[in-house]
């Protein structure tokens, strides 16, 4: 398999609703994603800045394809509203022949 057709689950959360309905209209209108599902609210603990901080927060799962990866990565970043947003690919197998070839004609 090659960068176009194999495929990567990109991981993020933002704050709002609106700001996740906002980034995957933006991804999927640009052809950087072919599907971003939105969950939520889901509660995050962390540790920002010595301190342990807990919130409520939207995850979009965005689906796309390695090759489409670099441009995804540089425009969720500009877009989105944290200051060091959560941004993870995972490459991913095993989808079915019909929906790798659907990801892949959504996103090139």
């Amino acid at each position: 398999m090659d960068d176009t057709s194999t495929l990567a689950l990109v991981i993020s959360t933002v704050e709002s609703e609106a700001d996740a309905k906002r980034l995957a209209n933006e991804l999927v209108t640009q052809s950087l994603a072919a599907c971003v599902q939105i969950d939520g609210p889901i509660q995050s603990v962390y540790r920002w800045n010595g301190q342990i901080e807990q919130a409520s927060e939207y995850r979009l799962m965005i689906k796309t394809t390695l090759a489409v990866w670099p441009k995804l990565k540089e425009r969720l970043a500009k877009m989105h509203p944290y200051d060091e947003p959560e941004i993870i690919m995972l490459p991913i197998g095993g989808s079915s022949d019909g929906y790798q070839t659907w990801v892949v004609d959504q996103t090139t």
